[in-house]
């Protein structure tokens, strides 16, 4: 993990180096950015940076981070290579970019929109994008007509798909919109404000206004996206001690400096946006030295004066989940596998047949109570399939192994953000389970309802029943252990007789969103 984050340091310090290349390269042939393209060039820039800053936060490498970095990267070279277009070689490569960033716009905004789980409609739209996004650029190759037509047949015949799952999907995007509208306020400000602003301005001037089409709606959805993802800071102590908001209105001021000067002094923009690079790029080389100088440099963690800077703090979170994973890794191997493979050496010395089988059943029995006690500690969601279909995979399988009938009541386009999808699994799989195991049930009947952002699960079954105070007594720990959780959750566990015999267990929570994407993005 600490070479792939270092390999990704080093990466977006060639990033950089090339934009200036880039830049360089237009001075010396005689093009310059003109004020008509400042904002552009600023919009573009504020993409490449914030790369830098997601590969500098992304310390445990999470997909989703690394996958908004991506697209970043590739719609600010979009937008660079296309303020250059009248060179041959910037068209050539700017042009087949746009599908390419359609694609990943589209792409990602649909798996964070939906957690990267399955939904209704998804094998479809996620075919068309691809495909389209692959004929587009083939379409290249032959004319530019074949490709524009192409282009605009992705865009127009995309955005239909979309809309269509969007209403199929409704629910969920309602409840997205409600749980973060705080966070989707903030970019409305931020983004929207501004170029209302610049287009009253500048709305008569034509090239003020080419391409800004397209900026709106990337810098908008950037910033929603951005504020989401970050709106969970790590607590340890960071390398800027400053507020954030104090940072701001010093890096505005000397903008507002540097470009007083320049205009006092007749300086170039071209020289002082370039300038600009040259110092993130210094920045970008301080922190890859940072980085080599603290991986290599023995540090007491525990000393509170140790980790002030982000990179010891984080480092040291990995190395203690790396010791746990290898202490976990060891005791499967010393023990478990040990056993298995005395259990299998015995299996060809044994004589008697009964000496066999019950070895056989050992190893059987063994397997299995490893895979469960597996999937009970780290519930394993399959992305591909939507939650009702994991749900119902896995009472087939309870019901499979326990001879019983076990029959599941659920939407087929329920949904539940993290955590709360592994944690309702958890709980179907403990209660099934315990109904299967200490009530000799032979039919179980799951209920799980998710409407205006409250879960309801209930499981009903036809057992021996038990009396309501029995898990709180320690007789049935599982039981004990999911009323915990319902109450830390604010919700609500109700164990009552079901009618004809048997036991009804109703668990009733509010459905909170708004902390559903640090579980997201930090698992």
């Amino acid at each position: 993990m600490k070479s792939t984050y270092f390999s990704k340091q080093i990466f977006c310090m060639l990033n950089q180096l090339a934009i200036i290349i880039c830049l360089g390269f237009m001075a010396y042939s005689g093009h310059y950015i003109e004020s008509n393209n400042l904002i552009h060039f600023l919009s573009l820039s504020l993409l490449f940076f914030d790369v830098a800053y997601i590969s500098y936060k992304n310390v445990k490498n999470n997909k989703v981070l690394s996958h908004f970095a991506l697209l970043l990267l590739l719609l600010g070279w979009q937008f660079l290579l296309f303020m250059f277009d009248f060179q041959p070689i910037c068209k050539e490569v700017a042009t087949p970019l746009l599908p390419v960033c359609f694609y990943q716009s589209a792409y990602f905004l649909q798996m964070f929109l939906f957690q990267a789980s399955s939904y209704r409609g998804q094998k479809i739209l996620l075919g068309f994008l691809k495909a389209s996004c692959i004929a587009a650029v083939v379409c290249f190759f032959f004319s530019d007509r074949a490709f524009f037509t192409a282009y605009q047949l992705q865009f127009v015949f995309s955005i239909l798909l979309i809309l269509i799952v969007g209403i199929m999907q409704r629910k969920r995007i309602i409840f997205v919109l409600k749980s973060q509208w705080k966070r989707l306020l903030f970019p409305l400000a931020l983004v929207v404000f501004p170029f209302v602003i610049y287009i009253f301005i500048f709305h008569r001037e034509m090239k003020y206004m080419v391409s800004m089409g397209s900026y709106i709606p990337v810098m908008l959805a950037f910033v929603c996206v951005h504020s989401i993802v970050f709106q969970y800071r790590p607590q340890q102590a960071q390398f800027l001690t400053l507020p954030l908001t104090y940072i701001a209105i010093l890096a505005f001021a000397g903008l507002v400096g540097v470009v007083g000067t320049a205009w006092l002094f007749k300086i170039p923009l071209m020289a002082i946006l370039l300038s600009v690079h040259v110092v993130w790029l210094l920045v970008l080389i301080y922190n890859v030295l940072l980085y080599i100088r603290v991986s290599r440099q023995p540090t007491d963690y525990d000393n509170p004066t140790d980790r002030k800077h982000f990179y010891a703090y984080s480092l040291e979170q990995i190395k203690r989940e790396e010791n746990l994973k290898k202490e976990f890794s060891n005791y499967l191997h010393d023990d478990i596998l040990q056993d298995l493979l005395s259990i299998k050496n015995m299996i060809g010395k044994a004589d008697q047949p009964e000496v066999q089988q019950l070895l056989l059943d050992t190893l059987a029995e063994l397997n299995s109570s490893i895979r469960f006690q597996m999937q009970a500690y780290h519930p394993s969601l399959i992305k591909s399939l939507t939650l009702k279909e994991n749900i119902q995979n896995l009472l087939d399988m309870l019901g499979e192994n326990h001879s019983a009938k076990i029959q599941l009541d659920c939407d087929k386009d329920t949904f539940l953000v993290e955590p709360y999808n592994v944690l309702i699994y958890r709980m179907i799989k403990e209660l099934v389970t315990n109904a299967l195991k200490h009530s000799s049930a032979t039919t179980i009947f799951v209920l799980l309802i998710q409407e205006d952002g409250r879960i309801t699960l209930k499981v009903t079954d036809n057992g021996i029943g038990f009396k309501p105070f029995a898990y709180q007594t320690g007789l049935h720990q599982g039981l004990a252990s999911i009323s915990e959780q319902v109450s830390l959750l604010d919700g609500i566990i109700n164990i009552l007789p079901a009618t004809g015999g048997g036991t009804t267990v109703t668990i009733s929570m509010p459905m909170n969103g708004g902390a559903s994407y640090e579980s997201f993005v930090g698992r």
